[in-house]
């Protein structure tokens, strides 16, 4: 699953385990100015919940809790 095919997604849509893989690889990669305005909160929560339940391969973590804290600061300024 591509990023945008993850903001496509309708509330409540399902990911499966490989898409799930995919999308934070393709996330890892990604800046705060890649991420829309209007999309932030919803990869934020989805990261964070992604975190939580240890869905994030080990060595891309460093640049997830980075884009998260990008996020994070980002949506309270």
């Amino acid at each position: 699953m591509r990023l945008l095919d993850f903001l496509n997604l309708s509330e409540g849509g399902y990911i499966s385990p490989k898409d799930a893989a995919d999308l934070n690889r393709e996330l890892a990669t990604k800046s705060l100015s890649d991420i829309a305005p209007d999309h932030r909160q919803n990869v934020l929560d989805y990261l964070l919940k992604a975190m939580e339940f240890d869905s994030v391969d080990h060595n891309i973590r460093g640049n997830i809790n980075t884009l998260i804290s990008d996020l994070q600061e980002a949506i309270l300024a």
